[in-house]
C-alpha cells in the first residue's frame, strides 16, 4: 500500500485556489527577497507551519497545519475582516480533501484578533489537525453500496421485485 504525503495533498488543495495561491507565491517572494538582502513590499501573504500532533486526541499520522495569515500594518482596522475571509478560503480548500476522502481534516480554530508581527504586518492564526483518511475494511464498503432501486416506492413493491423471498 502506498502511504500519502500529507503535506504535498494538502499543499495542492490550497494551491488550487487562485486567491490562496496568490498569497502563498506572496509569501515564497518574501522569503526570497529576504534572502537577497531586499526588503518586502507591504502585501498580503499565507505562511505554512506543519507540527507533528503529538496529543493524545489526535487520529494516528495526524499533523498539524498552523497557518499565518498576513497583511500590512497601515491598511484600516475595517480591512482585516480581509484576514477572516482566507481563513475561509482555507477552510473550503481543505474540506475538498475529505470530499476525496483522501484527508481527515479538523478544523480547530482561529485567533480572535489581529496579531501584530513586530514587523510591517498583522496576522491570524489557523490551526487545522489533518491526518490521511482512515481506510475503510471491507465490510464498511458494502454499507456504502447503493441502495435497492425496486423498494424506493411503496405502491410498486412485488411489481419488479417478486424474485425477492423472505423465508
Amino acid at each position: 500500500m502506498i502511504s500519502m504525503d500529507v503535506r504535498l495533498t494538502v499543499f495542492n488543495l490550497i494551491f488550487r485556489d487562485a486567491m490562496l495561491r496568490e498569497l502563498l507565491m506572496n509569501y515564497a517572494d518574501r522569503v526570497d527577497g529576504a534572502t537577497q538582502g531586499k526588503t518586502a513590499a507591504p502585501t498580503c501573504f499565507v505562511a505554512l507551519k506543519w507540527t507533528r500532533n503529538d496529543t493524545w486526541t489526535g487520529p494516528a499520522e495526524s499533523q498539524l497545519l498552523t497557518v499565518h495569515v498576513h497583511m500590512p500594518r497601515d491598511r484600516p482596522m475595517s480591512e482585516q475582516v480581509y484576514l477572516d475571509i482566507v481563513v475561509q478560503r482555507l477552510r473550503a480548500a481543505l474540506s475538498m480533501g475529505g470530499e476525496s476522502k483522501q484527508l481527515a481534516v479538523r478544523y480547530r480554530g482561529t485567533s480572535r484578533e489581529a496579531m501584530d508581527s513586530g514587523g510591517d504586518t498583522v496576522f491570524k492564526v489557523s490551526t487545522f489537525e489533518i491526518s490521511p483518511a482512515a481506510a475503510r475494511r471491507r465490510e464498511h464498503l458494502l454499507l456504502a453500496l447503493s441502495p435497492w432501486t425496486c423498494f424506493s416506492d411503496r405502491r410498486r413493491i412485488g411489481s419488479e421485485c417478486d424474485f425477492l423471498s423472505l423465508n
